[in-house]
């Protein structure tokens, strides 16, 4: 009796473990119990049978919960975009660059590429969201500083209530406008600013294969220190509009064609943001495909 009902909590740890070889010994304990023992142990080891069952159910529904099934975390579904297009051309070795990152998960344009096993560097200057990055996404490399549109090693930034958080930024035209609009400016701290290149020279072997840009009024002056000649990205989804708190938008056209005269095409555009894409490097993937 004490040796079938070890048997049987064997089972269940098997079970537990998803092993291959778990049913089998219910099998086994199902023949044993039918011979020599009550309808209850009997029930028992169905009941083993049926976690089994369950077991196997969560198993094929394991990439849902992760977040592989199509499920985005974008503003707009970018991710997705983006995704599906490297996926399509079959680009290995994927790495990104989160210039403004802000939450590690909500509205990141890069935490699905993190739920696969990709990883990267995400700056993010605002140090309570910078800690939950780093606790989230350990795998990733964080940085809390912000990136540099000149000669400047720090600068003034402009912070918001948290529930605004979204808004801190290093522009004080885009802190002013901000405040024309009712959000009141919390606090100003120094800190310390990096040069574009240098990140990309100091992280990466080659150009990040995915570059997101979202610092709210900097946009434009980053991407003018970019050497593209040096680094270019196969895609880059930066913010292309200007809003204000009515909901108002206008089109950075500015942005456009600065990307579109360094060799990028618009290659999707979610009205609010635009993935750009690397024409030299989209050819010679439609060359290997």
């Amino acid at each position: 009796m004490y040796l079938i009902l070890l048997c049987m909590e064997l089972g269940i740890f098997l079970i537990v473990l998803n092993c291959n070889f778990s049913l089998l010994i219910a099998k086994k304990l199902y023949v044993l119990c039918s011979r020599n023992h009550s309808k209850i142990e009997i029930k028992t080891i169905l009941m083993l049978l049926k976690i089994k069952r369950i077991f196997r159910k969560l198993h094929s529904f394991m990439p849902v919960m992760e977040g592989l099934a199509g499920v985005s975390f974008s503003q707009f579904g970018e991710d997705i975009i983006m995704l599906k297009m490297l996926e399509r051309y079959k680009v290995k070795n994927i790495t990104y660059l989160d210039i403004g990152a802000n939450y590690p998960i909500l509205g990141s344009n890069t935490y699905n590429f993190y739920l696969r096993g990709y990883t990267g560097v995400l700056i993010e200057p605002n140090e309570v969201l910078y800690n939950k990055i780093k606790k989230v996404r350990p795998k990733d490399k964080c940085f809390n500083f912000g990136v540099g549109i000149d000669n400047q090693k720090e600068a003034d930034y402009y912070m918001f209530a948290p529930e605004n958080c979204g808004m801190n930024t290093f522009s004080a035209l885009e802190a002013q406008n901000y405040e024309k609009e009712g959000v009141k400016i919390q606090k100003v701290v120094k800190l310390p600013l990096k040069d574009i290149n240098e990140v990309i020279a100091d992280n990466f072997t080659d150009a990040p294969t995915v570059v997101s840009i979202d610092v709210e009024g900097l946009d434009e002056l980053i991407l003018n220190k970019f050497d593209f000649n040096k680094y270019q990205p196969l895609l880059i989804c930066v913010e292309t509009v200007n809003y204000n708190l009515d909901g108002e938008l206008t089109k950075r056209q500015s942005i456009l064609d600065l990307l579109i005269s360094k060799g990028y095409f618009i290659y999707a555009d979610t009205h609010v943001n635009t993935i750009f894409c690397s024409r030299k490097r989209f050819n010679e993937l439609i060359s290997k495909n």
